[in-house]
């Protein structure tokens, strides 16, 4: 387990690499489009307001502020979902950058991630301004933000790590994570409040390991409150149980993964 958790080394000795490796992936995203960057912004609020529409005057459900609460979980929520559906296939479809650059492996699922997570953070600075009914007196949750951000990103790298490894010999594997995200999206409370819900409901909800991370996000972008401590606790639990298993799966299947790419 500690020769496993070594193995982060290059992310701070090659830091540089990843770095480049995140910006070449991102112009490339955006380029031969005519709003370029700007879709990072578009692309998850839009979304989010057709939700809130269509939740709030087509199912009539009454939440205050039901804007901002959908977009403080469908943004955290999108970029989850997107980073996995995008690193699952990873090595497979990057391994001729490998081959020419011999960048560290796990960087290639890492820069999947990492771009998502520049998405969020500006699309959630973005709703901040335009949505949030935050006063200036509570205006320093703001800088809460990275606690979330880190957590919620650990916790998707380790679920990146083990489906793009697993990829590698199971193509299958793509197929079932689509089918487990829509799944994992309706039951989770993204575009709803669980508190309009049966006791038991609830308590079956708990077992809902995203659950936490959504909480931590509404407390600074929707309640304007510091975060639980129970879902704090959470979301630290499971990022390090996803990063540590999830790394150390890759770490196993490593030279196996070299050889089939």
């Amino acid at each position: 387990m500690i020769k496993d958790l070594l193995r982060v080394k290059p992310f701070l000795t090659q830091r540089s690499q990843l770095k480049a490796l995140v910006i070449k992936s991102f112009r490339m995203r955006y380029s031969n489009t005519v709003l370029g960057f700007l879709w990072t912004v578009l692309t998850p609020l839009l979304i989010s307001l057709v939700i809130s529409f269509v939740f709030t005057y087509v199912a009539q459900i009454r939440i205050d502020n039901f804007a901002i609460y959908v977009i403080s979980g469908m943004l955290p929520w999108i970029c989850f979902s997107s980073s996995l559906q995008e690193s699952v296939a990873s090595f497979v479809d990057n391994s001729g950058l490998y081959k020419q650059f011999m960048i560290p492996l796990e960087f290639i699922p890492t820069s999947c991630v990492i771009i998502n997570f520049i998405n969020l953070i500006i699309g959630l600075g973005v709703a901040a301004v335009f949505f949030s009914r935050m006063q200036l007196k509570e205006a320093f949750l703001v800088f809460l933000l990275p606690i979330p951000v880190i957590l919620h990103l650990l916790f998707t790298l380790g679920i990146s790590f083990f489906l793009s490894s697993l990829y590698v010999r199971r193509r299958d594997v793509a197929h079932i994570l689509n089918i487990i995200l829509l799944f994992w999206l309706w039951s989770s409370p993204v575009f709803y409040s669980l508190e309009s819900f049966p006791l038991y409901v609830r308590k079956i909800a708990n077992f809902n390991i995203m659950i936490p991370f959504l909480n931590l996000y509404r407390s600074i972008f929707f309640k304007h409150a510091p975060f639980y401590l129970n879902d704090l606790l959470l979301a630290i639990f499971f990022a390090l149980v996803s990063f540590i298993l999830g790394f150390g799966f890759f770490i196993r299947q490593e030279k196996s993964i070299k050889k089939t790419i």
